[in-house]
């Protein structure tokens, strides 16, 4: 299977797992860590970018022994062909679910924040469509909108830090009053805000760089998520008082910068969420594009556009199932082992069956 025998450039690389990263989590992700880790949430989330820096390596070395191969074609030489097809379909399932509750959690924003009248199935497949074009325009067209887009992540971080205006530093303090438990309890949370990097694995043959090249193209990318998610739960941090506050408000981030206006903008919220569309509408394209080529991947076809329209037929379905946030809940909570299967384990455990096993393609330099 072939992304249309697109090429993208080590710079592009950066600016596509940055994109894959940063999602619907990030209004969330300061609540549901500070809830944990209260003022120490923003260690938490330090340490989750070192726990994706760990597995960074992992995906770094899995692709050095396969620098031609996607995941999907390293399994079926990794482990035979019929496991190798039941992984294939298992990730293509995962990919659904996930992306599925994205596009739930997208939906129930919109209509808490800005269309509270209209019917969720409606915003779903209008960003649904949305992604399928984003989708099916090929790898080296999805890398520049991905660049193209990527600043409105400073337009975000400039709205932040006006804020920090009315912060109260002392927040934070104690550093390290609830142990370090809590601390690697919050990390977990933040971990999962951090996914999207895997995507390293099913585009790093594309990519026209060295193996080296492309371990400090994605190191920075995380390295960059890190620091942004680390800001922006610090900020909450320091604006909300955590016990009282943060602990009670699912989107601290929106509620920040309703409280300001400008002479030219009064709404700063609503500006706020319509940029935030398009960073949701990139990270959704992300799990629609591997869902749809793990399928292009198991009946062998070597295009996986025809299979969007399907792909996003599924995402539509099981994100209308969650209704309340309760169901969110019961979602991560499945989700959650998934995460560590697919994202950790799987991963290791193939690099490391391919060392004991000798396997790795040998790549003709002629």
């Amino acid at each position: 299977m072939k992304l249309n025998g697109n090429k993208i450039t080590n710079k592009q690389l950066v600016f596509y797992i940055i994109q894959a990263q940063i999602g619907v989590g990030i209004l969330s992700l300061p609540h549901d860590v500070a809830s944990v880790a209260k003022q120490d949430a923003w260690m938490s989330t330090l340490i989750a970018g070192l726990i994706s820096q760990g597995i960074v390596f992992v995906f770094w070395g899995l692709c050095r022994r396969f620098p031609t191969s996607t995941l999907y074609q390293i399994l079926p030489k990794v482990l035979g062909t019929f496991l190798g097809k039941f992984f294939i379909f298992s990730y293509s399932l995962y990919f659904m679910v996930t992306g599925s509750l994205v596009l739930a959690r997208y939906s129930d924003l919109i209509d808490k924040w800005i269309l509270p009248r209209t019917p969720n199935w409606i915003t779903m497949v209008l960003i649904l469509i949305t992604c399928i074009y984003i989708v099916s325009a090929g790898l080296t067209s999805i890398a520049r909108f991905y660049v193209l887009v990527s600043p409105i992540l400073i337009v975000l971080l400039v709205l932040i830090l006006y804020t920090m205006k009315d912060a109260n530093f002392l927040y934070i303090l104690p550093i390290g009053n609830n142990g370090i438990q809590p601390i690697l309890s919050g990390s977990k949370e933040a971990a999962f805000s951090m996914l999207g990097f895997e995507v390293f694995l099913f585009i790093h043959p594309f990519v026209q760089s060295t193996g080296k090249e492309k371990l400090m193209a994605i190191t920075t990318s995380n390295i960059f998520v890190t620091f942004y998610y680390t800001f922006m739960v610090f900020a909450s941090l320091v604006y909300f008082e955590t016990n009282a506050d943060i602990a009670l408000t699912p989107e601290p981030i929106l509620y920040m910068i309703k409280a300001y206006s400008f002479q030219v903008l009064e709404r700063t919220d609503l500006f706020f969420l319509s940029l935030w569309l398009v960073i949701v509408a990139t990270s959704i394209a992300n799990w629609l594009l591997l869902s749809a080529i793990g399928l292009a991947s198991l009946f062998k076809k070597k295009r996986h556009t025809p299979f969007l329209p399907a792909v996003a037929g599924v995402y539509l379905l099981l994100a209308l199932l969650p209704d309340q946030q309760r169901d969110f809940e019961h979602f991560n909570q499945f989700l959650g082992p998934t995460h560590y299967i697919f994202i950790v384990l799987i991963p290791v455990f193939l690099l490391i069956l391919s060392l004991v096993l000798s396997k790795k393609e040998v790549v003709n330099k002629a």
